[in-house]
């Protein structure tokens, strides 16, 4: 039966990082450019406005959000987004499929001392066989289900265990990170989906 999704507003106000987010997102700009310069097959990296997601961080505990403290980052990139959420007093973790990927989020975090967590692989949870199926949707190349253990074995964790899901989605796979949300999250977690130039698009799973 499906459970309703809330959406909540939330209306982040331009802030200025504190010193260890400077530190951090420059860091991680640094550990950005090396990577692209490593790695002649990555063209780009596709991330998040960092200053936003600071200032979304704050709107979201003016509404007592997230419930708990458990981040996740659904394809966290070399974990910029993972590791402020960690810098912010959550317990973060990132799943990302690309190895390299996950190779520099680690560092990043190892170099700043950051205590964020990284697993490579699919943040599809393995609970999900025979329930969730995606085909011929642009830009899903991941949606195969995997076969355990999955990534959140890996962090020793459970995606139902998770208060805060962050995802940077291609536009078109909106409803179906909303779809996986609303099968796996537990009640009271928020989905945290950015949408570059627009508003942040948050859901509460009632």
């Amino acid at each position: 039966m499906p459970v309703p999704l809330t959406a909540v507003s939330i209306q982040p106000v331009p802030i200025t990082p504190s010193e260890r987010e400077q530190a951090l997102i420059a860091a991680a700009a640094r550990r950005g450019q090396d990577l692209l310069a490593r790695n002649p097959g990555v063209t780009t990296l596709l991330g998040s406005d960092v200053f936003a997601f600071c200032a979304g961080l704050r709107a979201l505990r003016q509404l007592d959000l997230p419930a708990g403290p458990r981040f996740c980052d659904w394809g966290s990139g070399i974990g910029t987004m993972t590791a402020l959420a960690a810098l912010n007093g959550l317990d973060a973790y990132g799943i990302e499929i690309e190895p390299a990927f996950v190779t520099a989020a680690r560092a990043l975090c190892a170099e700043l001392a950051v205590p964020a967590r990284f697993a490579c692989g699919s943040f599809l949870s393995s609970d999900l066989a025979g329930r969730f199926a995606v085909t011929g949707t642009y830009g899903a190349t991941h949606w195969a289900v995997p076969p355990p253990p999955d990534a959140y074995s890996l962090l020793g964790a459970r995606i139902s265990e998770m208060d805060l899901i962050y995802a940077y989605p291609w536009p078109r796979e909106v409803a179906l990170y909303e779809r996986l949300f609303e099968l796996t999250a537990r009640r009271g977690a928020a989905l945290w989906l950015y949408r570059q130039g627009e508003p942040p698009r948050v859901l509460v799973k009632e």
